[in-house]
Parts: C-alpha cells; sequence; structure tokens
C-alpha cells in the first residue's frame, strides 16, 4: 500500500468534499489502544454505542478506543463477536415482533447479517482519517447519495462489476465494520434505525465503506472519473447552463431591454 492516511484524506476532501470527517478504523486482536485515544467509559463515564462513537470521530475529530466494557449496544457484541449469541436470547427473538411480524422472519432476516467470529477483535480504534496515527482496516465515508454514488464510480473504475451490500434498515456496524473487514470489498451502507436514534445520523446521509486494501484503487477511480467530467461533486447541473424561460408576461419587457 504506497498510499497513506493523510494522502487519502486529502483526495476525499479535494474530490468529494464530505461535511463530516472520513473515518479510519482499525479492528484490532488485541486488547490495545492508540496513543492519546479515550475510551468512552472512562472519558465519558458510561459506555456508548459504535455507532455514536463514529459520529463523534467524524463531527467532533476525536480518537477513540472501543474495549468490550465500552460498548452499550447489546446486539452489536453478537455481531462484533464480543460475546456468544446466548441461544435463549438470540437476536431473532430480541427484535421479533420490533422488526418482524414472525420470529421466522427475524431469523430470516438475522442470519443475512455478517458477523465477525467470535474473539477475533478486541478492541475497535476510530480516528478521523486525516489524523489517523495507525494503519486502518476499514474507512467509512459519510454524505450524501450523489457522494456514495461518486465512490461507487471509483470502487468500479479499474476492475468493473457492481457493489452488492444488504440492506436491513438496523445494524448498522455489521455492513459498515464486519462486512468490509471479512470480505474485502466496498460497502453501500444505509444506515439503521439505532444509528439515526442515538448517533444522530441525519436523513440525508448514507455511507460508503472501503477496506483499506482496495484504498489506493478506489481513489485512483476518484481521480480519474473526475477528470473525464461524466459526473463530479458538486453535482454539475446541466440546468445551470441551458437558457432560462421566463413567463410570456416578462416578454415586452425583455424586447424594451433587448434580450434576445
Amino acid at each position: 500500500m504506497t498510499i497513506n492516511p493523510k494522502a487519502a484524506a486529502a483526495a476525499i476532501e479535494e474530490y468529494l468534499r464530505p461535511a463530516t470527517f472520513p473515518v479510519a478504523v482499525k479492528l484490532s486482536g488485541e486488547e490495545d489502544m492508540p496513543e492519546k485515544a479515550r475510551r468512552p467509559r472512562t472519558s465519558l463515564g458510561h459506555p456508548i454505542n459504535i455507532c455514536q462513537g463514529i459520529s463523534i470521530t467524524r463531527h467532533m475529530g476525536w480518537t477513540l478506543a472501543f474495549l468490550k466494557e465500552d460498548h452499550a449496544c447489546a446486539p452489536s457484541f453478537v455481531i462484533l463477536g464480543l460475546a456468544a449469541e446466548p441461544p435463549e436470547l438470540n437476536l431473532s427473538r430480541v427484535v421479533q415482533p420490533l422488526f418482524g411480524e414472525t420470529a421466522e422472519a427475524c431469523t430470516l432476516t438475522n442470519d443475512t447479517i455478517t458477523r465477525l467470529p467470535l474473539g477475533k477483535v478486541k478492541s475497535i480504534w476510530l480516528a478521523p482519517l486525516a489524523r489517523t496515527g495507525f494503519e486502518p482496516d476499514v474507512i467509512i465515508v459519510y454524505g450524501s447519495p450523489a457522494q456514495v454514488a461518486r465512490l461507487i464510480h471509483s470502487a468500479l473504475y479499474r476492475k468493473g462489476g457492481a457493489i452488492t451490500s444488504t440492506f436491513i434498515g438496523r445494524n448498522s456496524c455489521a455492513c459498515e465494520l464486519a462486512a468490509p473487514f471479512l470480505e474485502q470489498k466496498c460497502q453501500v451502507v444505509v444506515p439503521g434505525s439505532g444509528e439515526r436514534i442515538f448517533a444522530h445520523t441525519q436523513d440525508h446521509e448514507m455511507c460508503f465503506a472501503i477496506p483499506w486494501s482496495l484504498m489506493e484503487e478506489v481513489l485512483t477511480g476518484l481521480e480519474a472519473t473526475h477528470k473525464a467530467g461524466a459526473m463530479r461533486f458538486p453535482t454539475p447541473f446541466l440546468g445551470m447552463r441551458c437558457r432560462p424561460s421566463f413567463p410570456q408576461s416578462y416578454r415586452p419587457l425583455e424586447e424594451a431591454f433587448g434580450i434576445k
């Protein structure tokens, strides 16, 4: 990997101009943390959800480290491999009837959720990409649908194909962290209900998760497609260059001013 986090952040800023910092994520197999990182339980006095941590990092620029004790979201314990799923309290039972009419429907949905293997990740580090002091595993970029579309163009530029993602409207951490880390593929993410309620992710926001192993490829595509000019961000709306059309009652005034 020849690109560094600071250069990657600069390229994203130049071509995408996201409203919040891209987030660098390290999924560490050790119970450790980067220098000067804050732990939610010690810095805030209580555990929080990982989606809240991502929002704190992308809005406020904090470097955070989550150990098991820093997590507040019980379903994420299972998704992030922090604890085994109790048979009598499996996720299907927990979310029924909140998100499914029957236990069977909930099971079918939950079976699609990508999960980290139990015990594989013992700490999760979050930092603004431009200021990260570690090599990340996943980069998360939040933006509008137009910005996410540009990242899709970029990810497909070199090899083609399509971005394949799954959407269940909840448990965003599975798509943002587990899937890109395990599958080493980019993911389009529609932020879920918990992320909106607790992490204040806005109604106009989506996000795009990129394995660090693909970051250089995505940035190459981002620059190349920008220079090709078919689509950029901000969107180059054609209407700004078209001749405007006014009501017929304006015509005498246009003639008086010599507008043709």
